[in-house]
C-alpha cells in the first residue's frame, strides 16, 4: 500500500522559506556598485612662515637729573622789559637797535670795565660760551615826542637761545654772594665809557680811547676798539655811574642773554602802569 505525503502546516512552511532566504543572502557575494568611489584627494597643508622673535629693546637711559642751580641772586625787577621792543616804562618806550659788528668771546669769560680805570675790571661768573655774539642797544625814548633826548637804557649781548626762565644778578667771578638786593654788584663808570671784552687773557690795563662824542638827543653807538693781544673790546659812551648786570637763564640753567642795565628809570617809573 502505498505511503502518502503529510501536508505541512502552513506556519512552518513560513519560517522554512524565511530561513532558505537568510541562508541564500549570506552564502551571496556583496553587490558591487557600477562606479569605483573616487578617493578623496587631501588638501596639502598650509604653508606659514617662521615664527620670528623681535630682539628686545634695551631700556632708555634714566632722565638726567636737574641742573644744580649757582648760589646767584635773582633780579629785583622785570629786567626782560628793557628788551622787548615798543614797552612802556613810565613815559618812555623801549626801541632796540641791533649793532652790525658781534663781541667776539674765545675764553667762554665776558669782563666789563671803565677802560680808563684799569681796577674796575670785573669778570663775571658764569661761563657765556664761546663764539661771536650779537649785540643790541636797547634805548629809551619819549612816547609822545619823538624830537626828545633819548636815554641809554641797556646794552644786550645774546649768548643762547630763549625762553627765559629766569633772572639772575651777573657777579664777579671769585665774589660772594651779596645778603640783599642793595648790596647788588656794580661796575663803576667814572671816564663816560663802559668796555666789554673777552676776558681770557685778563685784564689789558688802561684802554685808549677815542674823544667822547659831544652830546645829542640820540644815544651814541659803542665804539670798538683792538687791544695789542689780539682781542676786541667795545665801549659804550654812558653817563657817569655804578651799574649791574644781569643774566637771563634758560630752564637748563644755561645763560640765554647778558644785559647790562644802565639806570635809565627811576623805581617810580618802573612800578608805573603803561597807560591803555
Amino acid at each position: 500500500m502505498a505511503k502518502t505525503k503529510r501536508a505541512t502546516p502552513p506556519a512552518k512552511a513560513k519560517k522554512a522559506k524565511k530561513a532558505k532566504k537568510a541562508k541564500a543572502k549570506k552564502a551571496a557575494p556583496p553587490k558591487r556598485s557600477a562606479r569605483p568611489a573616487k578617493p578623496v584627494a587631501k588638501k596639502p597643508p598650509k604653508a606659514t612662515a617662521p615664527k620670528t622673535t623681535r630682539p628686545s629693546l634695551p631700556l632708555p637711559p634714566p632722565p638726567p637729573p636737574p641742573p644744580q642751580q649757582r648760589d646767584e641772586l635773582a633780579a629785583e625787577r622785570d629786567v626782560g622789559r628793557l628788551l622787548r621792543y615798543g614797552e612802556r616804562i613810565g613815559a618812555m618806550k623801549i626801541d632796540v637797535r641791533w649793532l652790525p659788528v658781534p663781541l667776539p668771546i674765545a675764553s667762554t669769560q665776558i669782563a666789563l670795565c671803565d677802560p680808563g680805570a684799569p681796577r674796575s675790571w670785573r669778570e663775571l661768573d658764569r661761563p657765556a660760551g664761546g663764539g661771536a655774539f650779537r649785540m643790541m642797544l636797547a634805548v629809551a625814548c619819549d612816547a609822545v615826542n619823538a624830537a626828545a633826548p633819548e636815554r641809554l637804557a641797556a646794552l644786550v649781548v645774546h649768548v643762547g637761545r630763549p625762553p627765559i626762565a629766569r633772572w639772575t644778578v651777573a657777579h664777579e667771578k671769585g665774589q660772594k654772594r651779596p645778603r640783599s638786593a642793595e648790596q647788588l654788584p656794580r661796575i663803576a663808570v667814572t671816564t663816560g665809557w663802559l668796555a666789554i671784552v673777552d676776558a681770557g687773557q685778563g685784564s689789558p690795563g688802561a684802554i685808549a680811547l677815542p674823544e667822547r662824542p659831544a652830546a645829542t638827543a640820540a644815544v651814541a653807538a659803542p665804539v670798538e676798539i683792538p687791544l695789542t693781544d689780539g682781542r676786541r673790546a667795545f665801549a659804550v659812551p654812558c653817563p657817569a655811574g655804578a651799574y649791574a648786570a644781569y643774566w637771563a637763564i634758560d630752564a637748563a640753567d644755561r645763560p640765554v642773554c647778558l644785559v647790562i642795565d644802565f639806570d635809565a628809570f627811576t623805581q617810580k617809573e618802573w612800578r608805573a602802569k603803561a597807560p591803555a
